[in-house]
């Protein structure tokens, strides 16, 4: 296949579907990481115009969001996984609601927390079969959700956030050019 060929291809090990939605999940994780890759401590901690939701805040929320989906919302659990939880010990929003982290987390630790995560998700995404895929779980005064929305809704979010975290390392970089 050619650099020029533009395709989307099924992640091996998946119904073809299923694998086709996931290989899109992984496009947008590539795009931002390749985004991210010269990207410093201070850029991560850095707010913008006032705004507490820094860099390093939207990747912990990318990696918390689809841990919720996934844990939470697909397989109808209480609580994180074991190996999971500890990548999750702080809030993601503070007290009057915005998406917030501790500063302080090196690039590598924010990388490292989405590579787990992503992994915990596709882990279990093998055990969806296409029956399952459209199965309704019904979260009771809440909603009802099926893991093939589920993953539209991670692939729609990472890149809105994605979106955010590029024109905020941007911004950012321009500054610093002045």
């Amino acid at each position: 296949m050619s650099e020029k060929t533009l395709e989307i291809r099924a992640l091996p090990g998946y119904p073809e579907e299923i694998g086709r939605q996931l290989w899109m999940m992984e496009d947008v994780r590539r795009d931002l990481l390749q985004g991210l890759r010269n990207v410093t401590r201070e850029e991560l901690d850095t707010p913008l115009d006032g705004n507490v939701t820094t860099i390093g805040a939207l990747l912990y929320h990318i990696a918390d969001v689809e841990t919720g989906w996934l844990h939470f919302d697909m397989f109808l659990r209480k609580k994180l996984d074991p190996e999971i939880e500890p990548w999750f010990a702080a809030p993601t929003r503070n007290e009057t609601g915005e998406i917030w982290c501790p500063p302080g987390e090196s690039p590598e630790r924010h990388f490292e927390r989405l590579a787990v995560v992503r992994r915990d998700f596709l882990d279990k995404l093998r055990t969806v079969d296409k029956e399952d895929w459209r199965r309704i779980r019904s979260l009771p005064g809440e909603y009802d959700v099926t893991p093939e929305w589920i993953v539209y809704h991670l692939i729609e979010h990472e890149a809105h956030h994605r979106g955010q975290i590029f024109r905020i390392l941007g911004t950012l970089r321009r500054q610093e050019e002045k």
